[in-house]
């Protein structure tokens, strides 16, 4: 079983070295999942394993975890490289092709929240292209309820907010 474990392991070095942008932790797993490659949960231990050894790092959003390879991670990449087969390789990029733009688009709205000094919470609102933030929004509110629905409802309605704000500019 150590064989498969450490191709998992590989594929997800790989998987995110070709993406060229984080992912999140469902869009890794449907990697696995929709080529009916392994169960959840050993795609999971992967993750895990990983994230544990220092090959990927994690960055939470609130409800949303993304993965990027590190520069460890890119040099492991490199001495176990053969271990992806081509047909490995083929899935690959027929995975990231047909993903890249929703998967891309999927993570470039950030919504997180924290108490604040003062009371109630400071929610940050982000819409980010390349990494690069084209929309930040800060703001207060009374509780925590609102900060979670409101960072809920950021992937939905953003583009609304970012549209009336384009007007306003606009005028």
């Amino acid at each position: 079983m150590a064989e498969p474990t450490m191709i998992y392991k590989i594929t997800i070095l790989e998987l995110l070295h070709r993406s060229g942008f984080p992912l999140s932790n469902s869009q890794i797993t449907d990697f696995f999942l929709e080529g009916d490659l392994t169960d959840y949960f050993t795609a999971q231990q992967a993750i895990s394993d990983d994230e544990d050894a220092g090959l990927i790092k994690s960055v939470t959003n609130h409800n949303n975890t993304t993965y990027s390879i590190t520069e460890d991670g890119k040099k492991t990449l490199e001495l176990f490289k053969e271990k992806i087969t081509p047909a490995l390789s083929k899935d690959i990029n027929k995975y990231l092709k047909a993903n890249s733009i929703s998967m891309k688009e999927e993570n470039s709205y950030k919504a997180t929240y924290f108490k604040a000094d003062r009371g109630g919470y400071v929610v940050q609102l982000r819409i980010t292209e390349d990494d690069v933030p084209t929309m930040d929004l800060s703001f207060h509110v009374a509780n925590k309820e609102m900060a979670e629905t409101l960072c809920n409802n950021w992937k939905v309605r953003s583009d609304e907010v970012f549209a009336s704000i384009m007007d306003i500019l606009m005028q």
